[in-house]
């Protein structure tokens, strides 16, 4: 092969060429792919929590129920000002009737 001859450079350097752009185009795609599966991995996460806290609002209104059944009062607002002076502090975006209309996940 005659390394000198200008037919033979210019078939290196597309040679070349093709192979960076492949090595460019699966470097982005596996980059799109890794963003894709981190997203799908959020939104999973999101609707589990989401379910847990639609457990424990369950779990609440049914203890608020016993209460209410055994003393008269359910003492939801008195547990929760409790729990609020403890520093934990609860935003409300998360109800049921909330999570299903702004971010239509079902549970």
């Amino acid at each position: 092969m005659n390394w000198g001859d200008p037919g033979v450079q210019a078939a290196m350097i597309q040679s070349v060429g093709a192979i960076v752009a492949a090595s460019i185009a699966a470097a982005i795609a596996a980059m799109i792919g890794h963003q894709i599966a981190g997203r799908k991995q959020l939104r999973e996460k999101l609707a589990m929590a989401v379910a847990d806290i639609q457990f424990l609002l369950a779990v609440e209104g049914e203890h608020c129920k016993l209460h209410l059944e055994t003393l008269n009062e359910s003492n939801q607002r008195r547990v929760r000002r409790l729990v609020q002076q403890q520093g934990l502090f609860w935003s409300g975006r998360f109800t049921p009737g909330r999570v299903k209309q702004r971010y239509q996940i079902d549970g």
